[in-house]
């Protein structure tokens, strides 16, 4: 039937995984996402070969999944005097039977001595997370993924008169600590970069959350921690936030911006 009830009862089984889907997909929004909730599926490195994806919900295609504990991952080994890009996915299966699983998936990457790519994923990849490597070294994981408020945040948007998010940490570990905030439609943006090596070629940092990226791409000055030389960031409309000097090198930025957003 193309026209029927889903949250009732008709007395028969009537309520499908694609039901659930098209309906979760027109109360959050999309179909693809990661929602607030745990650890975000934070991504740590726990050594070259060993990342730990936290506890997080998701949605691939509309289907929700969770993650309710630490699940470790494996990371092939680099090669040395190549550059490789990894991906952390949650990949959506079905099988002939009907069967359904959303399970995280390393996809791993073409070594190259040139800029590398993300490898290829399907149409039913959650991208998750990037992981970079530098001949052995695995760097800093870059988030790749929407992060949705509850409606709660909506709800709560709704009843003040000016909206304050307060701040939200984006990213913070013992090098990087980035936090963003937003106050009506105009983004507050600060941050700290160290021991991360920065030189000429855009280097990408970390990635902002939806509701906090903006408009159009947007470009400001950072000071670097270690020497004179002038930091150039860009914040591309997907979140992407990227860095490079405009000579030398550097090995840490600080940084503070605000744009507008108006969705």
């Amino acid at each position: 039937m193309a026209f029927e009830i889903v949250d009732g009862m008709t007395g028969q089984k009537h309520i499908s995984s694609d039901d659930l889907a098209a309906l979760n997909t027109a109360v959050v929004g999309m179909a693809d996402c990661v929602l607030k909730y745990g650890d975000d599926f934070k991504l740590t490195m726990a050594s070259a070969n060993s990342a730990t994806l936290g506890t997080g919900v998701g949605m691939v295609g509309g289907k929700r999944f969770w993650n309710q504990a630490a699940t470790s991952l494996t990371i092939q080994s680099g090669t040395q005097g190549q550059k490789r890009n990894d991906l952390v996915v949650a990949r959506y299966q079905k099988t002939s039977a009907g069967i359904e699983s959303i399970t995280p998936v390393v996809i791993k990457g073409t070594p190259t001595t040139g800029t590398p790519a993300d490898p290829e994923v399907t149409a039913n990849d959650l991208k998750l997370w990037r992981v970079p490597l530098d001949g052995i070294n695995a760097g800093t994981p870059v988030r790749l993924t929407h992060i949705l408020l509850p409606l709660s945040a909506a709800i709560d948007g709704f009843k003040q008169a000016l909206y304050d998010s307060g701040w939200y940490t984006v990213y913070s570990d013992g090098n990087i600590d980035i936090r963003v905030r937003r106050f009506n439609q105009t983004v507050f943006l600060n941050g700290k970069v160290r021991a991360y090596k920065i030189d000429t070629t855009w280097k990408a940092i970390t990635t902002l959350p939806w509701s906090f990226r903006p408009d159009i791409q947007t470009y400001f000055a950072g000071a670097s921690t270690d020497g004179n030389n002038v930091v150039q960031m860009n914040i591309e409309p997907d979140g992407v936030l990227y860095a490079k000097t405009l000579g030398g090198e550097v090995k840490g930025v600080t940084f503070s911006a605000c744009f507008p957003k108006n969705v």
